[in-house]
């Protein structure tokens, strides 16, 4: 009978010291998977910031060119030959075009 319980100890020794050990693996994989969760919350917090911080510059930028067009559409209004004249400009005495000449493109490259 001695044995018996002597054996069942022994057991149950064993039993907790492979509990604990299952409980440190348990608790030190929690810690890496909420370190892992923490990461990926970061990084997609900062790439949500930074897309709409993005964005926002975009739509600066198309309304700083829009105000641009219209700047350049009412000055292209008063851009006229007696303009031209007043600024110093003069016609030119003849216009010449070049004429078309074909040719064959080489790639250097091989």
């Amino acid at each position: 009978m001695m044995m018996t319980i002597k054996n069942k100890i022994q057991t149950f020794g064993e039993y907790a010291t492979l509990a604990r050990r299952a409980t440190r693996y348990a608790w030190a994989a929690s810690g890496v998977l909420f370190g892992l969760y923490l990461y990926f919350v970061g990084a997609i917090t900062f790439s949500v910031v930074e897309r709409q911080a993005l964005e926002e510059s975009t739509k600066t930028l198309i309304s700083d060119i829009s105000s641009e067009e219209l700047h350049y559409l009412e000055k292209e209004k008063t851009l006229t030959k007696e303009f031209a004249y007043s600024i110093g400009l003069i016609d030119a005495p003849t216009i010449s075009f070049t004429t078309q000449q074909r040719s064959v493109a080489l790639n250097g490259s091989r």
